[in-house]
């Protein structure tokens, strides 16, 4: 047997409350890519994960994939290959480099809250600061409703372009994106412009 898979054998030692805990958090992982100890109703989900990291390494050895941990920020990540992976457009490659820069700005700050807090009109000005570009009411929406449905941010709002609408910045915004991936996806958007003006369209 493969010494790295020795773990898996501790799936037999799992009380039939810690098994459906591993199997929530291996959903968790798999569909929403992060589980944040800050997050209240995931904390106990964090902690049990980080006891048995060496079970999930395992496991998700198997489908040639990794568990990405950083306990400085509380945040566990699923890293898988090829189809597992997400694509994002231009438009949300931008919206994360931005959210990386406020969540730089603001996670000095004292909050009442238990993540960084902007505001959607700190994310458009920073936005359009960014891009040369506003961005329009229907992109804005879709950005943020991507960004939420990826575990990056958590809206107070349901009025995605309400300016005083607040976002929380959870703390996988790093993890996701750290300075190799900042250097890529400015690289990606260096080429996309360079195509565009090469065709005669707007960069």
């Amino acid at each position: 047997m493969n010494q790295d898979l020795d773990a898996l054998s501790q799936i037999r030692e799992l009380s039939t409350d810690e098994f459906e805990r591993f199997r929530l958090a291996i959903r968790t992982l798999t569909s929403k890519t992060f589980i944040i100890r800050g997050i209240e109703k995931e904390r106990e989900l964090y902690n049990f994960t980080t006891r048995n990291v060496a079970l999930f390494e395992a496991w998700f050895s198997c489908m040639d994939a990794s568990l990405v941990r950083d306990e400085s920020l509380g945040v566990i990540a699923f890293r898988g290959q090829g189809n597992t992976r997400l694509h994002f457009s231009r438009e949300e490659i931008c919206a994360v480099l931005v959210l990386r820069l406020l969540y730089e700005d603001k996670k000095l700050e004292v909050s009442l809250t238990s993540f960084p807090v902007a505001t959607i009109s700190d994310f458009q000005q920073k936005y359009n600061a960014m891009t040369g570009d506003e961005i329009r009411k229907t992109a804005l929406i879709n950005v943020i409703r991507r960004l939420s449905s990826c575990k990056l941010i958590a809206v107070d709002t349901q009025d995605y372009a309400d300016p005083e609408g607040l976002i929380m910045l959870y703390p996988s915004i790093p993890l996701s994106i750290d300075r190799d991936g900042i250097d890529e996806a400015v690289s990606y958007l260096q080429n996309k412009t360079g195509d565009a003006e090469d065709e005669g369209g707007e960069s």
